[in-house]
């Protein structure tokens, strides 16, 4: 059927934790040091999160909490890259049926050159999933 129209292969380097990778603690039971572990261990994404239920503002472009000396958006930075880095998704046809090429064209080209070939967007489905959708989850995937 239409819906397995492409397979995902994640191919997810995900490099383990071992005995020398870095693991952050916060020292006190103050709100910023928690928030630093959290940046460092976790990313700033989920630092917000935490100092919003806080009532603290982490503001990402200015320097709002210091965390050792060293601003805490350049720590997570190292946290957020690393993560990028350790993710790879791979996506390839599974068959050379003409709505797989599309799918793959869609992911490729962008939408504009799908939406000659078929008036309605919405009804090709790829991996299960609407055509619009799918270009924004996989954009940016190896194929």
């Amino acid at each position: 059927m239409k819906l397995q129209l492409l397979a995902l292969f994640v191919a997810a380097t995900a490099f383990s934790e071992t005995a020398s990778a870095a693991h952050y603690y916060n020292a006190d039971h103050k709100i910023e040091s928690k928030l630093c572990s959290i940046s460092a261990n976790e990313g700033f994404t989920a630092a917000r999160k935490v100092a919003a239920q806080h009532g603290v503002y982490l503001s990402r472009y200015s320097k709002s909490i210091l965390c050792n000396g060293d601003d805490i958006r350049d720590i997570a930075k190292k946290v957020d890259d690393k993560v990028r880095q350790e993710k790879v998704i791979e996506v390839f046809a599974k068959n050379s049926q003409a709505e797989t090429q599309l799918c793959i064209t869609a992911l490729k080209q962008g939408l504009a050159p799908v939406k000659e070939k078929i008036a309605n967007l919405n009804s090709l489905i790829c991996n299960g999933e609407v055509v619009t959708e799918f270009v924004k989850r996989y954009q940016g995937a190896t194929i």
